[in-house]
């Protein structure tokens, strides 16, 4: 039998940052980077830290700006 591999658990900060992106997608159907620092009082670079371990874990699409 195999083994199905299991993610581990998001940490209470990456929760938060999904919760946040939902709640600025629920209100303006993106969720960009500045706003969810602003909503979560944090600075851009962690955000984009967080997007980008959240992409790895298959969570969201994360688009850097170009």
């Amino acid at each position: 039998m195999l083994k199905k591999k299991r993610k581990p658990r998001l940490s209470p900060t990456l929760e938060d940052y999904l919760e946040a992106i939902y709640s600025e997608i629920r209100a303006s159907r993106v969720a960009r980077v500045r706003d969810i620092a602003r909503a979560l009082k944090v600075g851009m670079p962690a955000v984009t830290a967080a997007l980008k371990t959240l992409a790895r874990r298959e969570l969201v699409n994360y688009e850097p700006y170009q």
